[in-house]
């Protein structure tokens, strides 16, 4: 239950961090959409290992474990990015980012849930 609590807290620290990242850092907004949307994307690990605590709760067997954390992490980067893409507009250098996380994320979720099995 206190893994889904802290889970819990760290998802919405993460969205709120990637919402708002000037919250804790007091560099500039960059000009460039890009890198405008890429000043948000570390927060989603925050993200990740909140859904990973809420989600996940057993160390064995090792390989769902590993799949879990990878896919967690990503996950997370993934919404940052798109929490990025929607308040900084898109770019379609973000785009390609996405559909490169998606592609990476299908084969965790898979691998997770065959191995989990």
């Amino acid at each position: 239950m206190l893994a889904k609590i802290i889970g819990v807290l760290l998802i919405v620290a993460g969205v709120v961090l990637a919402w708002n990242p000037e919250l804790v850092s007091n560099k500039p907004i960059p000009s460039d959409t890009f890198q405008a949307t890429e000043r948000r994307i570390w927060w989603g690990l925050l993200i990740g290992a909140g859904t990973l605590l809420m989600f996940h709760h057993q160390l064995q067997p090792w390989g769902a474990t590993i799949a879990a954390t990878g896919a967690s992490l990503l996950f997370g980067l993934l919404v940052a990015r798109l929490i990025g893409i929607m308040l900084d507009g898109p770019v379609l250098k973000q785009w390609i980012n996405v559909g490169i996380e998606l592609v990476i994320l299908l084969p965790l979720v898979w691998w997770y849930f065959r191995a989990r099995t």
